[in-house]
């Protein structure tokens, strides 16, 4: 089965890029239960599909990565602590997003899922994304791993790795 060519690409790349500038040209000011973040802003039918070229797959993550290092350089100098995390899943690059956490207290409870239906296990292994994907990861951003295992209503098990770069530590 051959695949669906898709249309637009040019133009759904460039509003992409353009929406993810835009979200993050500003620290942001309201955050719902501690935290703010920004979803990838272009359909999931587009950035998953097998169809997509990997470059512009690899630039949307690039982007993120270079927005959050524009968030962290903009940060209010305030006693509440921030923390900017690019949040990545390649399996599934929709989900994938830029967080914000105000204060430790949030960010702390965020990565605590061991929970019955879900549960992040950290990978011991470490992968090279900048050779992997050929991204430039910032030098003052740290890297982690989680395996993640959802179990749905009907008991099926999804497995997939989510990786976390930014202020980690």
């Amino acid at each position: 089965m051959r695949n669906k060519k898709l249309r637009g690409l040019k133009r759904k790349t460039r509003n992409m890029i353009k929406r993810i500038w835009e979200e993050t040209s500003d620290f942001p000011l309201e955050f719902y239960n501690g935290h703010w973040h920004l979803h990838l802003p272009v359909e999931q039918s587009f950035i998953d599909s097998d169809s997509t070229p990997s470059g512009i797959k690899r630039l949307c993550v690039q982007t993120l990565l270079e927005q959050a290092k524009n968030l962290i350089e903009i940060k209010p100098n305030t006693r509440k602590k921030y923390r900017v995390v690019v949040y990545i899943s390649f399996q599934a690059l929709f989900d994938s997003q830029i967080i914000v956490f105000a204060g430790d207290s949030h960010y702390d409870g965020f990565f605590k899922r061991n929970g019955e239906f879900q549960k992040w296990i950290p990978l011991s292994e470490k992968r090279n994304f900048e050779s992997d994907w050929r991204i430039n990861i910032p030098k003052d951003m740290n890297v982690l791993g989680f395996k993640e295992e959802i179990i749905d209503e009907d008991g099926e098990i999804y497995k997939r790795d989510t990786w976390f770069i930014g202020e980690l530590k």
